[in-house]
């Protein structure tokens, strides 16, 4: 339980770097970021990094999140 408040946190915290805000960056990225960027965990660079080399793979939702952060 604390691994998933602490990898959500870092989440928010990488998407919010991004422009994206914190609640909509759980909420949109949570899951592709489990999925694709597990192994960078918990260096928000290397997330935010893992996010957009995976772009064309991530939920519509997560890529709308980033397009509005931009």
């Amino acid at each position: 339980m604390r691994r998933t408040i602490t990898l959500a946190a870092a989440f928010a915290a990488v998407l919010s770097t991004a422009g994206v805000g914190p609640a909509l960056a759980r909420h949109a990225c949570h899951d592709d970021a489990f999925k694709f960027c597990r192994n960078v965990i918990p260096d928000h660079a290397l997330i935010q990094h893992c996010l957009e080399r995976n772009m064309p793979h991530l939920t519509r939702a997560c890529q709308a999140a980033f397009r509005r952060g931009r």
